[in-house]
């Protein structure tokens, strides 16, 4: 038998709370998951894993069906524990005996760990100058000490660093040796290094999430694209290309000719071109947080968010700002009634699915799709004469940075074009859609499947996992006003719903997350419709 722990009992240091809230390292964002689920992938298939957090620290009701469901046992342990006391605290809380044990660092991601192999600690380079444990080694890869360098220092020349994996042979004698130092844990290991031989092995590929600068170059290992997208990321520049050339000209141009004022919210373009028949553009690589990582699994306070919501708002009155393009009205209607029509009917075709049908959310009963669609029309106010303002065209969460030092957003992923024709302008309307579908619509809660769909035949319900920061971001995004159109006013709303409507045939890959939609799109119009 052997006993496997996460180790995460303490909340993060500042500079990683500051971006992402008081979290333990294992629930740090990265992407659309939680740490913990890539190193449970990592571990898969090695037995049960015990996973120690801080015993103040309220773990949001879908981690815990998560973890329940990947077979982990939740370990509280009390606030103020050192690293080495909090091991021994875990193992007597398990009881498990004289068993092998294995320990992996809450904020570290091995991708080849030595599941079976006992009285090893996996060694890795230094990268940084942080703190760090550093191994002397024998010839042999024997492991005769560890030593700790502090921060800036240069350390040993050639000695390499414990990289937060460690597996021992015998449970009792690492008690006895953490005990022995009073819960220290590198003068614990030290002792057991004294009484038993432990080999180093060098580390396939690993990944540490513990700090500010290592947190954002590991994600960047991680990162994902969409389908029809290829990104490239060499910690300088994204690159993106697809087969789309018009699609990426069309954002490359945005990028190029929006208003100076606008560009300093938005990534900075150097460079566009074609490659082996794809288009392309580059933009500068931004070690920043996401906002939809930030609000599925973040902890981000009230004055934080705020923030953020007004750096947008700035954004927004920068947009609205540039005048031109001609009318308003016709481009909300290109993008929110012309296309949401042509996307539900590809929706039909591809499906065979009826969008004629009547529907019902919670047991209240719904118009169609199809007819929801056409009864959005009215309420987004097509005729109300306003002229065309410059346009990001896709203001989600998810193609918003923060940088927290000068409390500005960097916006991605511009539309760059209106009926398939490159253009800066369009209508203030659909940018703070975009922005209500991810606060209102809570689209990337969906698209991170942190919410439980239920359905009777045409009968839908969708339950959200409870955002603390959700209700008063909505509240917010109601206050606001640009340029006289308020972030929750009854044409934004109308165009919210139909980008749900619009978005189904693009997730033809997930029939689950597409249903989602649906019903998101059937609750959103039964508040609208009252």
């Amino acid at each position: 038998m052997t006993v496997r722990l996460i180790m995460s009992g303490a909340l993060v240091g500042q500079e990683l709370a500051a971006e992402f809230g008081p979290l333990p390292p294992a629930f740090l964002p990265v992407g659309v998951q939680r740490l913990y689920e890539l190193q449970l992938k990592a571990l898969a298939g090695a037995g049960p894993v015990h996973l120690v957090l801080p015993e103040t620290f309220a773990a949001p009701p879908a981690d815990l069906t998560r973890l329940a469901e990947l077979g982990v046992e939740i370990i509280p342990a009390p606030e103020g524990l050192s690293l080495g006391e909090a091991v021994v605290y875990a193992l007597n809380t398990i009881g498990a005996g004289d068993v092998a044990v294995h320990l992996l660092h809450g904020d570290t991601l091995i991708a080849e760990p030595p599941l079976h192999d006992h009285d090893v600690i996996v060694a890795g380079p230094r990268s940084t100058e942080y703190a760090w444990a550093e191994m002397a080694i024998d010839a042999d890869g024997r492991v005769r000490s560890l030593v700790n360098t502090p921060a800036g220092e240069e350390g040993h020349e050639g000695w390499p660093i414990a990289a937060g994996y460690f597996a021992f042979a015998s449970a009792l004698d690492l008690l006895r040796a953490l005990t022995r130092e009073r819960g220290d844990f590198i003068a614990g290991l030290n002792h057991y290094l004294a009484g038993r031989a432990v080999q180093a092995v060098d580390a396939a590929d690993w990944l540490d999430f513990g700090h500010l600068t290592t947190f954002f170059q590991s994600r960047l290992a991680v990162t994902t694209a969409r389908a029809f997208n290829t990104v490239r990321i060499d910690g300088l520049s994204a690159r993106k290309s697809s087969e789309d050339a018009a699609k990426i000209r069309a954002e490359a141009h945005w990028l190029q000719a929006a208003p100076p004022r606008v560009q300093l919210y938005c990534a900075r373009l150097v460079g566009f071109g074609l490659e082996q028949g794809q288009a392309y553009y580059e933009t500068e690589y931004e070690f920043l947080p996401v906002l939809s990582e930030l609000f599925v699994y973040g902890a981000v306070g009230r004055k934080p968010w705020l923030r953020i919501l007004a750096s947008c708002e700035e954004l927004l009155r920068a947009l609205a700002a540039t005048r031109g393009g001609g009318c308003g009205d016709a481009a909300l209607r290109a993008l929110a009634v012309d296309k949401t029509l042509a996307r539900l009917e590809a929706y039909a075709r591809a499906g065979g699915v009826r969008i004629d049908a009547p529907l019902s959310y919670a047991g209240r009963p719904c118009p169609s799709l199809l007819e929801i669609a056409e009864r959005l029309v009215p309420a987004m106010d097509l005729a109300s004469g306003r002229t065309a303002c410059a346009m990001h065209g896709d203001l989600g969460f998810s193609n918003l940075l923060y940088d927290s030092r000068n409390r500005r957003i960097k916006a991605l992923d511009p539309r760059g074009a209106i009926e398939q024709q490159p253009s800066v302008y369009g209508d203030l309307r659909y940018d703070l859609a975009k922005l209500g579908h991810s606060i209102v619509g809570r689209y990337d809660q969906i698209v991170a499947g942190r919410c439980r769909l239920t359905r009777d035949g045409g009968d839908y319900d969708l339950a959200f996992e409870p955002v603390a920061c959700q209700p008063w971001l909505a509240a917010a995004l109601g206050d606001l006003a640009v340029d006289g159109v308020s972030g929750l006013s009854e044409p934004v709303r109308a165009v919210t719903v139909s980008l749900f409507l619009s978005m189904l045939p693009l997730h033809a890959d997930r029939p689950d997350r597409q249903q989602a939609f649906v019903a998101n799109a059937l609750r959103l119009w039964t508040e609208l419709d009252r």
